[in-house]
C-alpha cells in the first residue's frame, strides 16, 4: 500500500496517531471524537479505523467500513502490525512527514524564514 492511506484514530490510540502522522501519513485523531464521529468521518474521508474498542471495531465492519482493531500494548507492537497487515513504510523522512500534533503538511524553512516566528529555544 501506499502514502494514500489515511487514518482516523480512536481516543486510546494518540501515540500511535502522532507516530502515524510523523511517518506522513494523514491521520485524524482527537479526545473529543464520539464513536459516531469517528464512523462518519471514515466513511466521508475513506479512512481506515484505528481502535482498541471493539464495540467501534464491529460497528465499523457491519458499515462496511475498513477497522483494525489493535491489542497489542506497545507503540512498537501496534506499528509493526500496521505494517505487516498495510504494508505502510516505517521510515521516517522528514520530507514525508507530517505534524505530529496538528496533522499539518511540513514545509522546510530556513533558519531565517522562521526567526521570529518560534521561541529561540527552537533555533539552538
Amino acid at each position: 500500500m501506499s502514502k494514500k492511506l489515511k487514518f482516523i484514530a480512536d481516543t486510546m490510540l494518540g501515540s500511535l496517531a502522532r507516530w502515524l502522522r510523523m511517518l506522513g501519513y494523514d491521520t485524524l485523531y482527537s479526545r473529543d471524537y464520539s464513536d459516531k464521529e469517528i464512523l462518519e468521518l471514515a466513511s466521508k474521508d475513506s479512512r481506515i479505523i484505528l481502535t482498541r474498542d471493539l464495540s467501534l471495531h464491529r460497528k465499523a465492519q457491519k458499515r462496511k467500513l475498513k477497522s483494525i482493531y489493535l491489542e497489542n500494548e506497545t507503540i512498537q507492537g501496534k506499528l509493526a502490525l500496521l505494517a505487516l497487515k498495510l504494508k505502510i513504510n516505517l521510515e521516517l523522512n522528514p520530507d514525508n512527514s507530517r505534524c505530529p500534533i496538528c496533522n499539518g503538511i511540513l514545509v522546510r524553512a530556513s533558519k531565517e524564514e522562521v526567526l521570529n516566528k518560534v521561541g529561540m529555544y527552537f533555533l539552538r
